[in-house]
């Protein structure tokens, strides 16, 4: 392990080194400085592995034994600044506007030398907050609108919904806008596409950032259980007692003395059940030996007592009720006679079998023994004791059909479900219960009344006792009812909590009788305020007016509040879609001060946009801090950069009409590289522009072909930021028309002369070849004439031009020219102040000349990189003035 120290970001040797391990490096760093304090820019970067580590997770990342960590110093007030941009994982204000890092961070440590120029950005996709529905953005960045943009809040807590009454269900919404503060026209505030204000079932309310909320529930953060809700052809969890399989058994058993072995014991099964329990054995008939005479049934009948009634259903053609007549001491032989007092004389001699016991009677559950056994005793059907139980039941093997009434099952619970998620706590929760059918006795035309109750049950834990609260309602309709049950807590705990209904439900068809457990809540920990955050409260109470597919698509159309520069400096904050507020916003989120950004540069730019009506309205969610500026610059033609005084600035493309610093092989230290791109069989013969469109805010498209485009093979351009088709337009012929006149490219060196350039400085550049430009030094000059140290050549019939370059590296003119006495001589007339004559203290004049059509190459320098501690390389394209032929045309309808 080693901690690698560098006393600048473009060094390769370390001049510290330290072995440490097992500290943080926000300690480390705090053991070498004593002005340490923990902000989100610091003047150092540090990088783990080739990672860069935010400043604000230095005090969480522990150095270990096997890392590599590097620390660099980086520049302060100019370029380093640019890469501070590039390397912060940053915080807007208190957004948590988290744009990723705008390059592969590990490389950024050890740069090359910084370029002048458009800043390149590898980072994550910038995606659009535009989602057509309120979502919740659990663990993502809180967007940011810029302009003015529609905007589907999402949520800052769970909706809640619960029963006002039973007839009407409210729902209440906290939803966050966005970052900052918002001028919001209430006129645009709708669900789906129906305005709030013509909905009387519907109530809202703005809240500012920081703004106290603690006046209305809608903040309060209720928890819905995932595990309650909607099941299948059922809009809740159906409270229900058992159903016939619960209640019944069909199998083997045996009768020993009052229990019944062998069998399998329902769950739902308790003591004190009743019902029907036929008991069919095996029985051998003897025949009575003629008419009149009884047949004698053989058997197990220690269940019966002569003289009583009793039922009996057999395959020996007995079939019916009858007496007993006769049992012997054994009760193993039994005669029966019929009611009519006639003795049973024609059953089918043999074996066969028979159930019999006696009429009017049914089985009472002693006892629940195991799982395989219960105990039981006859009863009379109104549950008197029968007289004739003999405390026995048949002693033998027999067939059993058991039907239990479902009556005597208390209902049963709902599995248990945790109210809150693992760890959190609550005091407070909520029940809801629904009657899909509603809830009666169906009398003919009419419903009458039925009462019915819920009980709601919780527990701390599963070895806590459950504490119970009942419910209870009555109702005579048949609309669906509902019911929102509150059970406050004696502290926070994290409870279980089950619900059963009390009454078994009836299931005749002129019962209403059927009850749903919808929804389980709880109510947790809250905010009652959000700093930098605009929200909205909106309330829906029930109403036919609104399709519940529409409650998470409120909508609004909201324009930012940002300061805007006015004289070069910033005002309070308005209501703005200005490209240049936009700007300053995203900068200053990366910690940038006012005097580290060009503002004065962005104020000369809003002179150009603002009658243009060039303007950035867009909802950032993620993505680069880059990206995002040159996403908001793009909307008015123009990029970011780095001016000379290490500011962040912006150059709009456009006309020019001035040059700036000239090169010439007087000033260039290698030869001028030109060169051209022919059309390819493959290149884009058209562009497609994919925008939003603000009157309704839908993708739109707009095809932007020059004459003679075919369109077969377009380029598609996602366009963000921009909501108007004419400008969308625009912006892809200008794509257009660079790709069809920005053919030429040029490279070249120099020594610290490009320094004086930028990105996109509009410059002249020359050449010895042949039939172009020439240049030379001014030796002399006066009003109407110069003489040059290079002899020129005027081509006949052509008008010549001089240009020169001033000692600022500023080009001058071109003046019109004409012959002078000699090669030397050039009759012109250049405006005072002069340019320098040799000798100077500082480099002679460059003269440049040539015919007015091609005495330099126009062109826009695209990067400078410095490629030592003297030189530096250059990159441009040409310019072309038809580039920017549409940029002021509407588009073709």
């Amino acid at each position: 392990m080693t901690i690698n120290v560098y006393s600048s970001i473009m060094t390769n040797e370390p001049d510290e080194t330290y072995d440490e391990f097992g500290i943080s490096i926000e300690d480390f760093v705090k053991s070498q400085s004593d002005c340490y304090e923990r902000k989100k820019a610091q003047p150092i970067a540090c990088s783990v592995n080739g990672n860069v580590i935010s400043p604000l997770c230095w005090h969480k990342h522990v150095i270990k034994k096997t890392d590599s960590v590097d620390i660099r110093v980086l520049p302060q007030g100019s370029v380093g600044d640019f890469f501070r941009a590039n390397l912060a994982i940053v915080t807007v204000g208190t957004s948590e506007l988290f744009f990723k890092a705008a390059e592969e961070l590990g490389k950024l440590l050890v740069p090359d030398l910084p370029k002048q120029g458009k800043v390149g950005s590898q980072g994550a996709q910038i995606e659009a907050a535009d989602a057509r529905a309120n979502t919740a953005r659990l663990g993502d960045a809180i967007p940011e609108l810029f302009g003015e943009y529609i905007r589907y809040p999402d949520y800052l807590n769970n909706p809640r919904r619960y029963y006002l009454d039973t007839k009407t269900q409210v729902l209440e919404l906290l939803l966050c806008v966005g970052i900052g503060e918002y001028s919001i026209d209430t006129d645009t505030l709708k669900i789906g596409d129906t305005p709030l204000d013509e909905l009387s079932t519907v109530s809202y309310q703005i809240f500012e950032p920081g703004e106290d909320l603690s006046g209305i529930s809608n903040h309060e953060n209720w928890y819905v259980s995932n595990e309650v809700g909607s099941t299948t052809g059922s809009s809740g969890i159906r409270l229900t007692t058992v159903v016939f399989d619960d209640i019944t058994y069909f199998g083997s058993g045996t009768g020993s003395s009052d229990s019944l072995t062998g069998i399998t014991v329902g769950p739902e099964w308790v003591d004190g059940m009743t019902g029907s329990i036929k008991m069919t054995q095996s029985i051998t008939v003897t025949d009575g030996g003629g008419a009149g005479i009884a047949d004698t049934f053989t058997g197990n009948f220690e269940h019966l007592v002569a003289g009583i009634t009793v039922n009996v259903e057999s395959d020996v053609n007995v079939n019916g009720t009858y007496v007993v007549t006769t049992i012997n001491p054994g009760k193993t032989e039994i005669t029966l006679e019929t009611t009519g007092g006639a003795p049973v004389d024609s059953a089918t001699p043999g074996s066969g079998s028979m159930s019999i016991d006696k009429d009017a009677t049914e089985y009472y559950v002693l006892d629940i023994v195991s799982t395989t056994e219960i105990q039981v005793e006859r009863r009379l059907s109104g549950g008197s004791t029968d007289p004739d139980w003999t405390g026995n039941l048949p002693q033998a093997s027999l067939t059993l059909e058991i039907i239990f009434d479902p009556a005597a099952i208390p209902p049963a619970y709902s599995e248990p479900f945790y109210a809150c998620p693992e760890g959190e706590t609550t005091d407070e929760i909520e029940v809801d219960i629904f009657a899909p059918n509603g809830i009666g006795v169906i009398d003919e035309d009419s419903v009458d009344p039925l009462s019915r109750s819920v009980t709601v049950e919780w527990r701390e834990d599963q070895f806590s006792p459950w504490n119970p609260t009942v419910f209870g309602f009555t109702a005579s309709t048949r609309d669906q009812l509902g019911w929102t049950f509150s059970v406050s807590l004696p502290s926070k705990i994290r409870p279980q909590v089950r619900v059963r209904r009390n009454q078994t439900e009836i299931t005749k068809l002129d019962h209403l009788d059927k009850l749903e457990f919808t929804e389980l809540r709880s109510k947790l920990d809250t905010k009652t305020s959000y700093d930098d955050v605009t929200v909205l409260a909106v309330t829906i109470t029930g109403s036919n007016k609104i399709a519940s597919k529409s409650n998470n698509q409120i909508n609004l159309v909201a324009t930012r509040k940002l300061p805007e520069i006015s004289g070069g400096t910033l005002t309070a904050p308005a209501a703005t879609r200005k490209i240049s507020a936009a700007m300053v916003r995203v900068v200053q989120s990366l910690g940038y001060t006012e005097d580290q950004i060009d503002l004065d540069a962005l104020e000369d730019l809003e002179q150009v946009w603002g009658p243009r009506n060039d303007t950035f309205n867009y909802v950032f969610s993620s993505g680069t801090a880059q990206e995002a500026i040159e996403k908001i610059l793009r909307a008015g033609f123009a990029e970011p950069t780095l001016n000379p005084q290490g500011q962040l600035t912006a150059v709009r493309d456009g006309i020019r009409t001035v040059f700036e610093q000239g090169y010439s092989p007087e000033n260039m230290t290698s030869p001028l590289q030109r060169t051209f791109t022919a059309i390819q069989v493959d290149e884009p013969d058209g562009v497609e522009v994919e925008y939003t469109d603000a009157e309704t805010w839908t993708k739109e498209t707009v095809n932007c072909f020059l004459p003679g485009d075919s369109g077969i093979k377009v380029e598609k351009i996602q366009l963000d930021g921009v909501t108007d088709r004419d400008r969308a337009w625009r912006i892809g012929m200008r794509q257009r028309r660079s790709q069809a006149f920005r053919r030429w490219s040029y490279a070249f060196d120099t020594e610290l002369d490009s320094l004086n350039s930028s990105y996109l400085s509009y410059v002249p550049l020359l050449d010895d070849v042949p039939g172009y430009g020439k240049v030379a030094i001014l030796e002399s000059i006066s009003e109407t004439q110069i003489t040059v140290s290079e002899p020129l050549e005027f081509e006949a019939g052509k008008t010549h031009v001089v240009a020169y370059r001033d000692e600022d590296g500023t080009t001058r003119g071109p003046y019109t020219a004409t012959q002078g006495e000699d090669e030397y001589t050039i009759n012109v007339s250049i405006p005072q102040p002069w340019p320098k004559v040799l000798p100077s203290t500082q480099e002679p004049t460059h003269i440049y000349f040539g015919t007015t059509e091609r005495w330099h190459f126009p062109a826009l320098i695209t990067s400078i990189n410095p490629g030592g501690p003297l030189t530096a390389s250059v990159a441009a394209t040409n310019y072309d003035a038809r580039v920017y032929d549409d940029d002021d045309n509407l588009a073709p309808s």
